[in-house]
């Protein structure tokens, strides 16, 4: 393999490391709220008093679920994963 092509192949790979990094920013946002509102329901259920609204911190993690940033980031983590694979299945095969 060239020094061109690792250096390409290491830009590639940087690249769909930080798309999978923004990815897992966003799921671990709504892991964090999803936790937030099984305590809250844990709180009702043994009779907890001041017990916030679980359902609306539901809401907040389903949005975040089903946001356009999360489908984008998806999206882009995807192909630029494939794009490094491509590139390494392109440089075994010269």
């Amino acid at each position: 393999m060239s020094s061109s092509t690792i250096q390409q192949a290491a830009l590639t790979a940087r690249d769909a490391h930080a798309a999978l990094l923004e990815l897992k920013k966003l799921v671990d946002c709504a892991a964090q709220k999803i936790r937030a509102a099984e305590l809250e329901i844990v709180g009702m259920a043994v009779g907890r008093a001041q017990v916030q609204d679980p359902l609306r911190v539901l809401r907040a993690a389903a949005q975040t679920l089903q946001s356009p940033a999360l489908d984008a980031a998806i999206s882009e983590a995807r192909a630029k994963v494939n794009n490094v694979v491509a590139l390494q299945m392109a440089a075994g095969a010269k």
